[in-house]
């Protein structure tokens, strides 16, 4: 068994192809353990980015030097107290996503291992048995079982939601959805909500045609009153992501070449190859034919 990033590739922990304007979200992870630094023009500014960009949504922990003089590193955190990498570029610009000197060197992923705590790799058998027995749904008639992690106000998983309804439909693969709620103050209850829904997968797929891509906003209305045990169930499914190593999503869990493979973040794109590698089912027990 193997845990893999970001299909095969090089583990970037902040993705940041989200919008400039929502909440610092999936790829965002724990307490840095760096105090704050002094006042200072390059913090003034960046501070002033980030509250512009993320409408007060994030903060800046603290702003380290960059690989050129015009270049500043920012550590943000968001209400959930989640951080990550960005990048100001001059004082007066900010800058998403990975950043790749001359070299082709991921400047961004260098500083997010010198700066950001790391996670512990899990194995992904250590996962299964757990994500087998979660509150979820599986929607789809035939092909390999994978397992999805997803927030309803999960950008990235809407993205996926949509890729995956055709291949599901063609019987290509099954998915089970495992509900979680971290990104937003109202991740959880929106979460417990479409547990709570009589036809859970019929109450995501609403989430995920009201979706609000300028927002990220999924377009469930959390009920009124949560049953206590679908939120219990909620912080059950988020705290077993939590243990696979990253609050991240979506994480995926699926088997190739015989082996149980944990993935956090997915690019789209890289979709069909994924799909087409697919051996097997994710079980208790390991993969299944």
């Amino acid at each position: 068994m193997e845990t893999e990033d970001r299909s095969g590739g090089k583990k970037a922990r902040v993705g940041f192809g989200k919008s400039a304007g929502a909440a610092l979200g999936a790829l965002f992870f724990g307490p840095l353990l760096l105090a704050g630094c002094a006042t200072s023009p390059n913090l003034q500014s960046a501070e002033h980015l980030v509250q512009d960009n993320f409408h007060g949504k994030a903060h800046v922990v603290k702003v380290f030097p960059g690989p050129t003089q015009k270049l500043t590193g920012i550590i943000a955190e968001n209400s959930q107290h989640q951080q990550g990498i960005l990048w100001m570029l001059s004082n007066r610009y900010l800058l998403l996503g990975p950043v790749v000197n001359d070299k082709g060197q991921d400047i961004t992923q260098a500083a997010t291992e010198k700066y950001l705590p790391q996670p512990r790799k899990v194995p992904a058998g250590q996962v299964a048995p757990a994500a087998m027995q979660a509150p979820g749904f599986t929607i789809g008639h035939a092909g390999p079982l994978m397992v999805v992690f997803a927030d309803p106000n999960c950008i990235y998983c809407h993205l996926l939601w949509e890729a995956l309804q055709k291949p599901i439909a063609v019987g290509q693969l099954r998915v089970k959805l495992i509900p979680v709620g971290f990104l937003k103050d109202s991740s959880a209850a929106k979460a417990a909500t479409i547990l709570a829904a009589p036809d859970p997968a019929a109450a995501w797929a609403e989430n995920e045609k009201g979706f609000d891509k300028s927002t990220e906003e999924g377009g469930t209305r959390p009920l009124a009153q949560i049953p206590a045990e679908d939120m219990k169930a909620v912080h059950a499914n988020t705290a077993l992501l939590q243990s696979s190593g990253e609050e991240a999503t979506p994480t995926l869990l699926f088997c190739r070449k015989k082996r149980m493979v944990l993935v956090h973040g997915i690019a789209v794109s890289g979709l069909p190859a994924l799909i087409h590698s697919l051996r097997g089912d994710v079980s208790a027990e390991g993969c299944t034919p």
